[in-house]
This record gives C-alpha cells, structure tokens and sequence, in this order.
C-alpha cells in the first residue's frame, strides 16, 4: 500500500510539475482500450500507472498557462492533499455521527463565510456539489417560503409561479425551475444594460407587472454575481429593494464572483448590499482553486434551509449531540451521502491565508483590467463590455471576421498551445478569456492574442467550425498571480497551479 501511494504521489507531483510543457486539448480523445472489467484483478502499481498514462493522455490540461477557456483551472497544491486526505477518510456528512469533526469543521467554516457576507448571527448554510445544486437549494427554499405546503402536498393548488433573473443567468436557474415544477419557461428573463452588461433594475417593475398580467405569480429573484459569459455583478442593492418592496426572495448566485467575498475592497465595492440577499452560493471550485466539486449555500436565516420534512431514527440517536438536525447538516442538503469537501477548501484557506487569497484574487482582477485596455488600443480586436471581474468577451473590429471565430477556435485547440472559449452576445458571436489561472500572465496572453489575430487572417477554410466550444446565453424570446501552490521539489509557497 506504502510503495503504491508513495508512487501515485510522484505520478502526480510529475504531472503537475511538467504541465506547462503539454499541449491542452488531447489531439486524439479515446476511451481505455482493453477489458475495463477483467476476470482477475491486476497489481495496483501497474494498473494506476497504466490508468494514469491514458488519462493523461486523454485530459484538457486546465493548469497550463494557455489555458483561459472556461471557468476552470489548475488547483491549489493544499485543495488536492485534502482531497486525498477526504477520501481516505471517507466520511459521511449526512449525519453527524457519521462525520462527526467533519460536520463540525463545515459548520465552523459556513459561519466564517456568513460573516464575511454580512450576515448575522442567525445565518447558516452548507457545502454542496457546486452552484447548480446550490441554486436548486436556494429556489426550493424561496418556493417553499412562497408556498408553505409546497413540498408535502405539491403546486396542484398554486398559481403559476415564477422566478426573475438576467437574460445572462446560469442555465442552472431554468433546470432548477424545471426540477422544483414551477417549469424552465416560468424563468422571466430581464434585460441587461451598461457597459458591464448587468442586469437592468429599471426594467424589473414593467416586468413583473407583465408576469401578473399573463396570470403567473413571481416568487424570487436570482441576481448573479458573476454571469458566465461576461463575469457582470448585478446591482444588489437595486434587486433588494425590488424585493423588499414586493415580497420577493432574493437569491445571489455567485459561483463565479462570490470568492470577491475574500477580496475586502471589491466585496464592498460589488458585494456590499449582500447581507439584504435571502441566500447566496459561491464554488469554492472555481475562484479558490479547489479540486472539483465543492459549492457552498449561505442563508440569511438557518431556519429557511429546510429540504424537507422526513423522519429517519437511526440518524437521531444521540442526544447528548443534540437533534439531528440542529447539529447534522444532512436534513438541510438534498443530498443524502455527503462527501468532506470542507477539508480541501479549509487547507486552502489556512495556507494561503487572507491576505495571500485576496492578492491572488487581485492579481487576476488587475490582469484582466489590463487585458481590457490592451483590446482597447488593439488594431484588430475591441472589448464586447467592460469587465466586473476575470472574464472578457471581445471580438474583430470588423465585424465580417466575426463568422471565422469557430474555425479561428478549431484550429486554435489543434495546435495545443492556448485554448481559449467564445460565445455570443446579442447574437453576435465573439471570443472569451477567463483569466484564472495563477500563471496566465501578460506575455502569455499578449502571445494568444497574437496568434487568434494571425488565425482570423489566414485565408478561410483552413479548419472545421468548432461548433461544440459553443457556450452562450439563451437569448431573450422574440418578445422581450500567483497564488501559493507548492513545486513537488519545494515545500515553500510559488506560483505552480495545481
């Protein structure tokens, strides 16, 4: 076991170490050859180095400096030793006598977070799978609060309800409509405005009305701390006064932009009316550079985070632990099993500290601004919006190489060295960068913006459209720096992403 955990150990130090060196996207994909279920078992040493050279082989390499595709990137030395260490232990965080110092330290750690959103004493919260879980938890509790009977007896006896949120929102807003039975169409999109591409609130009042109009009663608004396409931070202080004035939950949907919570000048610059939100969720997995998956749910009252009613008396045994469900976090999760992912995120948080998150946040932020003013004053690229946070949408100036961005992209991921992603915006497509990992920096970009330039004059029809990069917002209806990894030879703090 020793010599096999030893050697995994150096397997993976080796790969982290040499992932500059890789081309990113596999030139190649393909499934494991031979028998995935043999009769007879094989020796561990030799099946994990086989499995380690075909998964290799067939990754995105999110960790390579050219890599500035999506909302991913390498991870943060201290997230994967707790990773490892969470499945060695494999706890179980449905209960707490199934994990008890594991459901201690979650519950330790979501109070940190509430304190940081502004909430009070009467917060809660818990970890969950990413924002799309998250989201579906914060919906189901703003559904439940609208209708207090909703999760025992249904929505038969309901009027039509539905949610507001930004013509950019996260698709998971519509699945979560879709699982809670309110319907994916009962998501009402609102128009975006300004340069940032936020979420308009002037537009919020006509809205609504039209919604009471065609008989559909509104229960919730999702503003987005980071929407996907062009990283804007919706007017929160706008949406809550919306909502207060007219009942609404208010649901913040940071998955992106949340980790801006760590980042004390831009919290209180773009986060500072987050304390009126009913709940708000943030991936821990994106921005804080945690290995896949952990999301983390806050409420402004612990006593909302209820999933549903059910009884299960050999969870509730212990008294002098208290009830299960003051203690335990699995009653507030649609999970059942419930894996440590507060481990991982706390390592992170004690290595990097607050002070080196918040400069590794910054140094994405001022790489970005940057990137923005580069595209400015460039020949043939101009910015689609001015960016809130790492994400930058921009495209030809003139507008006829618009239609050679797909094979632009293509031919791009062939050649191995940058990949990045596009989108639309308005029905126009253009490219995207999400400036996330630590060691992207301004000769690597001014080398891909380089090269996507040469791309788009090169003549046409050198390469395939690469239709599945596609990653756009549905569009409205007709009618409306381092932060500190550790080098496999160096315990000490550098700029290695995981």
């Amino acid at each position: 076991m020793r010599r096999a955990l030893a050697a995994a150990a150096e397997r993976i130090a080796d790969y982290l170490a040499g992932m500059a060196a890789r081309p990113i996207f596999p030139a190649a994909v393909q499934a494991p050859a031979g028998e995935l279920f043999p009769e007879r078992g094989e020796p561990l040493g030799e099946l994990f180095g086989a499995a380690a050279d075909w998964a290799e082989r067939n990754a995105i390499h999110v960790g390579n400096p050219g890599y500035a595709g999506h909302m991913d990137s390498g991870v943060a030395v201290a997230g994967l030793l707790g990773d490892w260490l969470a499945s060695a232990l494999n706890q179980n965080l449905l209960a707490f006598e199934l994990a008890p110092g594991a459901t201690l330290l979650e519950k330790r750690l979501i109070e940190t977070f509430a304190r940081l959103a502004g909430y009070g004493s009467g917060a809660g919260g818990i970890f969950t799978t990413g924002g799309t879980v998250a989201n579906l938890t914060a919906l189901l509790l703003a559904r439940d609060a609208a209708s207090r009977d909703a999760s025992r007896l249904g929505l038969s006896g309901e009027h039509p309800l539905c949610v507001l949120a930004s013509q950019d929102a996260h698709y998971s807003i519509a699945k979560a409509c879709a699982v809670l039975g309110l319907g994916s169409d009962r998501v009402i999109p609102v128009p975006v405005a300004g340069p940032e591409r936020r979420l308009d609130p002037a537009a919020l009042p006509q809205i609504r009305l039209e919604a009471l109009r065609r008989g559909l009663r509104p229960i919730a608004l999702v503003a987005t701390a980071g929407t996907t396409s062009c990283g804007a931070v919706d007017p929160l202080a706008a949406c809550a006064d919306f909502c207060d004035q007219h009942g609404l939950w208010l649901h913040v949907d940071g998955a992106h932009g949340g980790a801006l919570l760590f980042h004390p000048g831009e919290r209180a610059r773009l986060l500072a009316a987050l304390p009126r939100a009913d709940s708000f969720s943030f991936d821990p997995h994106k921005w804080l550079w945690a290995p896949k998956s952990a999301g983390v749910l806050l409420v402004r009252r612990e006593a909302d985070l209820v999933t549903a009613h059910y009884h299960a008396p050999y969870l509730d045994r212990f008294s002098d632990h208290g009830e299960a469900l003051p203690v335990s976090q699995g009653r507030r999760a649609l999970d059942g099993s419930r894996r440590f992912d507060a481990l991982k995120v706390w390592l992170i948080l004690r290595h990097l500290g607050r002070a080196g998150l918040a400069s590794a946040i910054e140094g994405r932020l001022a790489l970005t601004r940057w990137l923005h003013q580069h595209l400015s004053e460039h020949r043939f690229f101009v910015p689609r919006h001015q960016p809130d946070l790492n994400v930058l949408s921009f495209a030809p100036r003139d507008s006829a190489h618009e239609t050679r961005i797909a094979e632009v992209h293509r031919t791009l991921e062939r050649e191995g060295r940058f990949w990045s992603s596009y989108t639309v915006l308005d029905g126009r497509p253009c490219h995207r960068v999400v400036l996330l990992n630590p060691t992207t920096d301004r000769p690597v970009l001014e080398s891909l913006i380089q090269r996507l330039t040469a791309l788009h004059q090169q003549p046409a029809g050198c390469s395939q459209p690469a239709g599945g990069l596609l990653h756009s917002s549905p569009p409205l209806p007709p009618t409306r720096p381092g932060f500190s990894g550790s080098d496999p030879a160096d315990p000490s703090p550098d700029r290695r992403p995981r």
